[in-house]
């Protein structure tokens, strides 16, 4: 091998060995990329499945081996002396690299336990909205955006990617799927895409539910690159149509059952609720502070991290601050004591099937919702209740209203997200189309999940009050 070759190794226990770059390398040693490995990556599913205790720093390595493997499947990598040779940089070498890199940096800007921590400032800046307008939208993709094109010194991941020549402007668009190259925008976010190819072996691996497992090597095989006006659009080949179909109800089934609806839901729930807590009092970072301030600041940011919300949660047990809500929920969390679920009708799971009748749900569970809040507070002013009535729904894939409704050029074909299929003559069509597609039906049917939680005590005076029957008499 020649010496002018910079190689990594590291050993997953998912993929086996995986080799990183220079520029890959450089950015695995920063505080920013290191903070990764003190991120669970399913929140508190730890709870309920015991080995779930994996991090987002192996999952972001699984997708740059993934990402690679898919570029080499369809003919768009260099080869291995172009790829580990710092001193190469044609067009098609830096491709293979930013593609790499956005598998390895889409997940920067996690929060504490994923999803879970997110919740908390999603809600806090829906709540902000209400009297003012907040500086920026909280979430994980525009904080991971921010860190790629604005941390231009030293340990910072802008600095590294400009002096490796890679472009960190395109390198974040194609992260949040907004690059002119629809391909690469595919690679990183469509219904196909390598996060989820590894996180659902990664995830089914760890917590011993293999409902998210499905052959990733024959998938990966049957995809193709297919050119039109000059535009390379990600398909897989008519063959291996139950392939791809295996992989969108495996995803299907394993976020019904682990991540929507999984009893490991309510303590990711709780923990946002007492996040949002500390936010509204001013009791940890604001989106705005981590945006212009911590981002800024690589050790800083590295603490923001697991252990940031721990420690918060451990004042409370220490008895250091006292607020009786915000105890008690601690007190829960930290000893694995479960909020009772009240699963009446409408407030249940349920298959829905168009726009109109996801509104038409939406206002009777919001309606019992309300019922049900001033019930409990009729009963007991200091209990509480958490609900959570979800803006987007479990889908195997969109239907085709849907899909044109978000779609600017008119033509689902070309769209981002949805599976595209190449026939043998070379047409290219939507999965959804296909006479013989089960997501032909599939597509039309959603799992709408909605949640509501009381304390045990709360549950049982509501029951001994009859204040469930006349829930279930007066909404089903």
């Amino acid at each position: 091998m020649s010496s002018r070759l910079e190689q990594k190794s590291i050993h997953d226990n998912i993929h086996g060995h995986i080799l990183l770059n220079r520029v890959e390398s450089r950015i695995l040693e920063t505080p920013y990329f290191q903070r990764l490995r003190w991120i669970k990556q399913l929140g508190f599913s730890f709870y309920i499945y015991p080995g779930a205790t994996h991090t987002r720093h192996a999952h972001v390595i699984g997708v740059l081996h993934m990402m690679d493997k898919v570029l080499k499947s369809i003919g768009l990598a260099v080869s291995d002396e172009k790829l580990f040779n710092p001193q190469v940089s044609d067009e098609k070498t830096i491709f293979h690299r930013t593609m790499r890199l956005a598998a390895m940096l889409h997940d920067i800007g996690t929060m504490p336990f994923s999803h879970t921590i997110e919740i908390a400032y999603i809600n806090y800046w829906r709540q902000q909205q209400s009297f003012k307008k907040p500086k920026y939208r909280a979430t994980h993709e525009n904080l991971g955006s921010h860190i790629i094109q604005n941390t231009n010194f030293d340990q910072g991941i802008t600095r590294i990617l400009i002096e490796e020549g890679i472009d960190p402007k395109e390198l974040s668009l194609i992260i949040s799927g907004k690059s002119s190259n629809t391909l690469a925008n595919q690679l990183i976010h469509s219904d196909v895409d390598a996060d989820r190819m590894d996180y659902l072996l990664r995830d089914a691996y760890h917590t011993g539910v293999t409902l998210g497992m499905y052959d990733q090597n024959l998938l990966i095989k049957n995809l193709h690159a297919h050119k039109v006006d000059n535009q390379y659009y990600l398909c897989i080949k008519e063959d291996a149509v139950n392939v791809v179909e295996s992989f969108l109800t495996s995803r299907y089934f394993w976020y019904s059952q682990i991540i929507s609806d999984g009893t490991s839901y309510k303590f990711d729930l709780i923990a946002a609720k007492i996040y949002q807590y500390f936010l509204e009092n001013g009791l940890a970072y604001s989106f705005d502070q981590l945006m212009d301030s911590i981002s800024q600041k690589p050790n800083e940011y590295f603490t923001f991290n697991d252990s940031y919300f721990m420690a918060k949660l451990h004042e409370y047990l220490s008895g250091r601050i006292t607020h009786p809500l915000i105890r008690e929920l601690s007190e829960m969390l930290a000893r694995r004591i479960p909020p009772a679920q009240i699963k009446i009708a409408p407030i249940t799971p349920t298959l829905i099937e168009g726009e109109e009748h996801r509104i038409h749900l939406i206002e009777k569970v919001q309606a019992a919702v309300d019922w049900l809040t001033e019930e409990v507070r009729e009963l007991d002013p200091t209990a509480w209740i958490i609900t959570d009535i979800p803006n987007k729904d479990v889908m195997f894939t969109k239907n085709l209203d849907a899909i044109l409704k978000g779609s600017t050029s008119g033509s689902a074909v070309y769209t981002r997200d949805p599976v595209k299929v190449i026939n043998r003559h070379g047409e290219l069509k939507l999965l959804i189309e296909m006479s013989h597609s089960l997501m032909k039906i599939l597509s039309g049917y959603r799992n709408f999940i909605p949640r509501v939680y009381v304390s045990r005590k709360t549950y049982d005076l509501l029951k001994k009050k009859k204040v469930l029957e006349k829930l279930r008499s007066n909404f089903s």
